[in-house]
């Protein structure tokens, strides 16, 4: 039988230079964060993911470790959260 599969959307907490949490950011939303980074060469801001402080530079680019906005790369053959819908 075929069903829908509810899939959680994944948000990492993102700060600005002095610390302070910017919120709970999805992938998109760290797509245009990252952006306007890079538009402005700003420093500072980092992102925290598995208890890891990851900097983003002024070209707006991170490192991207294994499992960042892909809960499927953690090490499980489905997705860790799928909701099946009747």
């Amino acid at each position: 039988m075929i069903k829908v599969h509810r899939i959680p959307i994944e948000t990492i907490e993102h700060f600005d230079p002095d610390n302070n949490s910017m919120g709970f950011l999805n992938e998109y939303e760290n797509l245009d964060l990252t952006n306007q980074i890079a538009d402005e060469k700003a420093s500072g801001y980092y992102l925290l993911f598995e208890n890891k402080k990851i900097d983003i530079r002024p070209d707006g680019k991170h490192e991207w470790p294994m499992g960042l906005y892909n809960k499927i790369a953690k090490g499980t053959p489905l997705a860790v959260g799928f909701e099946t819908v009747s």
